[in-house]
């Protein structure tokens, strides 16, 4: 993480922790040491406390014993269940996109998006991808039109870039992800909302089955604090 130079607001720094835990940078079940972690960061240990509680309401952190708050550990069911949620919340949000009449402004934002991912991967920077990747699916439930379900989608969303950010570090082709990326804006410019479902549906699940099928290198690669 890089030094925030001045005191900031609160919610500064609560961006700079859950973006350090969502790109992987504080690995699932690091402790979260007040002294250091304030000074690496340059701010109070109150303000740092402070966001700290904030971000265990989003569900990024935990305490454990002694009252030693951690970055909150993944399961292979929290991955489960995450990518479940996940299919549901974006095949919605596509078929809304077309049923509406927004495909063509929505496929114009998905394809510069998938330009700038392009980018990031010829550079190989996983976290400009990371970053990217997360803008192409927030553009799809943005466009939906649908309030409630960004809310539900922000909820959803960290914790999902969080687990991707862990099994890239491990592996991943960043070129086959801009190329999967681009098949469902070509396929929603179309207009075929379930075929676009369908592809995005078989993306996710390919993804997930990949995170666990190796979740026990990615513990232990977390757990040894080695990425």
């Amino acid at each position: 993480m890089e030094p925030i130079q001045t005191l900031p607001l609160r919610e500064r720094v609560i961006n700079v922790l859950r973006d350090a835990i969502v790109n992987g940078e504080l690995l699932p079940g690091q402790a979260l040491v007040g002294t250091e972690l304030a000074n690496q960061i340059g701010v109070s240990q109150a303000t740092l406390r402070d966001a700290i509680y904030a971000l265990s309401l989003e569900g990024l952190v935990e305490t454990v014993a002694y009252h030693v708050s951690t970055v909150k550990t993944l399961s292979k069911k929290d991955i489960e269940d995450l990518f479940s949620v996940r299919s549901m919340l974006e095949s919605y949000a596509i078929r809304q996109i077309v049923a509406t009449g927004q495909a063509s402004a929505a496929v114009s934002e998905l394809y510069a998006i998938c330009d700038e991912m392009e980018g990031a991967a010829e550079q190989d920077s996983l976290t400009d991808l990371n970053r990217i990747d997360r803008m192409f699916h927030d553009t799809l439930i943005d466009f939906s039109g649908n309030q409630l379900l960004g809310v539900l989608w922000n909820s959803v969303a960290q914790r999902v870039q969080q687990a991707l950010s862990l099994s890239n570090q491990q592996q991943g082709n960043l070129r086959q992800i801009v190329l999967n990326h681009r098949e469902i804006a070509q396929v929603i410019e179309n207009g075929d909302a379930e075929a676009a479902v369908g592809l995005m549906n078989t993306h996710i699940s390919f993804v997930a089955d990949e995170i666990c099928g190796n979740w026990h290198q990615i513990a232990l690669g977390t757990n040894g604090g080695q990425q």
